[in-house]
């Protein structure tokens, strides 16, 4: 299949959905009966960054949006506002793709980071402004922490499973619009 025919940019992005309705289906089994004070990393923010980091088109704003309000509604989140940041973010992290490309990947991991960050903590404080219940901050940091070191996890399965790399110079993708 060609990189970037029509079918294999739909068949990525119906990849990004399955895999981000298995992995919010992965949190809600229950494994043990006794509560954790551990936090889980969030697998669905890593690969949306790094799918938008690598090639923005698999990763579109409105699908994106769907399965963050989804993973909202299944986490028991204030509906809408986890999904809004992480929205700001990816489109914050599509817009600087294309200059993040040409860079080692530290420095994709450091862009990454820092939304990643960005994002949780910017929900932890606007919970708590709102007096709405939210983690721990230690729970909190621990998810910002384990997100961040599952990024080149999840980069190097993405890559070697689905052959997501960072496009070359002057690639275009199956509509014809510069990557």
């Amino acid at each position: 299949m060609n990189e970037n025919s029509l079918v294999r940019l739909w068949f990525m992005r119906a990849v990004f959905v399955v895999l981000s309705t298995l992995v919010i289906f992965a949190h809600l089994v229950p494994l043990q009966t006794a509560p954790t004070a551990g936090a889980a990393p969030d697998l669905v923010l890593a690969m949306a960054f790094g799918w938008a980091l690598r090639r923005p088109d698999f990763v579109p704003t409105s699908l994106f949006a769907l399965v963050m309000l989804f993973a909202d509604l299944m986490f028991m989140r204030p509906p809408g506002l986890f999904a809004a940041l992480s929205l700001l973010a990816l489109e914050g992290l599509k817009s600087r793709a294309s200059r993040v490309r040409d860079m080692p990947f530290s420095v994709e991991w450091f862009a990454a980071a820092v939304a990643i960050t960005a994002v949780i903590g910017l929900s932890r404080i606007i919970q708590a402004l709102f007096l709405v219940q939210s983690l721990a901050l230690k729970v909190a940091l621990m998810q910002i922490v384990l997100t961040i070191l599952c990024y080149p996890v999840v980069i190097g399965v993405s890559w070697l499973f689905f052959g997501l790399k960072k496009p070359s110079l002057g690639e275009v993708n199956a509509l014809g619009e510069r990557l």
